[in-house]
Formats: C-alpha cells, sequence, structure tokens
C-alpha cells in the first residue's frame, strides 16, 4: 500500500498519467488538495477523475477543501490529513494554486513523512521534476561533518576506492566502508563492486555545492579582513 498526494486545479490528465507511471493499485489512498470554496472547474476535473479510477479499479480520491485564505488554519487541515497517511508516499503538486501547493509541500514537511516530489511544467506532458525521498531527507536531516568530507573527497577525485578514501581522510576503512554504505542508500554515490571506484551521482552537487559555497565565501571575506 502507498500514499498519494496532490494538488488539484482545472485538469486531472497529469494525475492519471501519475497514478499509472507509479503503478497504483486499488489499496493504495489517493488525497487531492484544493481551495476552499471548490469551484466548478475544479469539481468538473474531480468528478472525471472519480469516474476514471472507478472504471478502472482504483480507489475513489478523496478531496480535501483547505481554507488558504487563514494560512495556519489550512496547513493544520493538511497536517492532520497527511498525519494519517501511510508510506510511501508520493506527492505530484503539479496542478491547482500555488498558495496551496505550499502549504502542501510545507505540510509534507512538518510531519516529517518520507515522501517523492513530483512537479509538472504547465502545458509539457514530457517534463517533469523529481526530487526522491532520499534527497528530501538530506534537507530534513543534514549530513554529518564526515559524511559532507566524505563526499568531496569523492567529488574531487571520482572513482577512487574505499582505502584510499581512508588514506586521504585519516581514517579507519571499516568507517569510510560503514559511511559509504550509507551513502548509497541515500543515492548520492554510485560503486559497482566493493572492491570498485565510488563515484557521485547526479544529486550529490545539490547536497554539498551550498556548504562549498558558503566556505568560499567565508574564507574570501576573512583574506579581506587580515
Amino acid at each position: 500500500m502507498k500514499s498519494y498526494v496532490f494538488t488539484l486545479g482545472f485538469h486531472e490528465d497529469y494525475i492519471e498519467r501519475r497514478l499509472y507511471q507509479t503503478k497504483a493499485q486499488p489499496e493504495d489512498i489517493i488525497v487531492l488538495f484544493s481551495g476552499k470554496p471548490i469551484v466548478g472547474g475544479v469539481r468538473r476535473a474531480y468528478e472525471s477523475l472519480k469516474a476514471r479510477n472507478l472504471s478502472i479499479g482504483l480507489p475513489e480520491p478523496k478531496l480535501i477543501e483547505l481554507e488558504y485564505e487563514e494560512p495556519s488554519k489550512a496547513l493544520q487541515q493538511a497536517r492532520q490529513v497527511i498525519s494519517k497517511l501511510k508510506e510511501p508516499i508520493i506527492a505530484d503538486l503539479s496542478g491547482g494554486m500555488r498558495v496551496i501547493v505550499i502549504i502542501v509541500y510545507t505540510a509534507l514537511l512538518l510531519e516529517r513523512k518520507h515522501f517523492e516530489l513530483y512537479m509538472q511544467p504547465e502545458g509539457s506532458m514530457h517534463l517533469h521534476l523529481h526530487i526522491p525521498k532520499e534527497i528530501i531527507q538530506c534537507i530534513r536531516h543534514p549530513l554529518s561533518k564526515e559524511k559532507q568530507e566524505i563526499l568531496k573527497t569523492i567529488m574531487k577525485h571520482p572513482g577512487i576506492t574505499t582505502k584510499e578514501l581512508a588514506q586521504t581522510l585519516r581514517k579507519k576503512e571499516k568507517t569510510i566502508i560503514n559511511h559509504i554504505v550509507e551513502l548509497k542508500k541515500l543515492n548520492l554515490v554510485a560503486q559497482k563492486g566493493k572492491l570498485a571506484g565510488i563515484y557521485p551521482t547526479k544529486w550529490t552537487p545539490v547536497i554539498i555545492t551550498p556548504n562549498n559555497t558558503r566556505e568560499q565565501n567565508t574564507n574570501k571575506q576573512n583574506n579581506k579582513n587580515t
């Protein structure tokens, strides 16, 4: 069982595609968020999605109206609903008003749920933003300094081995191996075998670059002051 979270606007086609692409099942939970009161276009999109789901054996989506004119109240409403959802959660926030998107995304973060985030640009069926749950986990729970140093070294020396990492960082190889196992789970490093070289993934610079930038800015400022 998995849970789906969508923000609903005047169109439901992106929801249908996401359900299909992620192989939604009859036992899954589907929640749609929209502003209160529900306007005609949103209601029609909901009824269309509801009819389609029932025709192919998927669960009836639950439509939640958020009182977005009172953000604190809307956020509480969204959190109450999301807190009851089972993980894993697939969140597609491609539709609806921006204020609803922000409220729902904030609620997901505040509930500390493990979720994957999708967003699709308007008018495009092929392009979409996908942020894996592991990266969102890194945003909520920053990596330790030790793991950051390991990633920085791997980025400087792609293909470096665990033994070479241990020598470079002056750590026990067993310690490095344990960190690499965790970093693999977070999709931040890739290694084809235990003895093979270690490489950064496309997500590694997302996690490491801001820290490097701050360090560089600090060093520049210190140089100016001396």
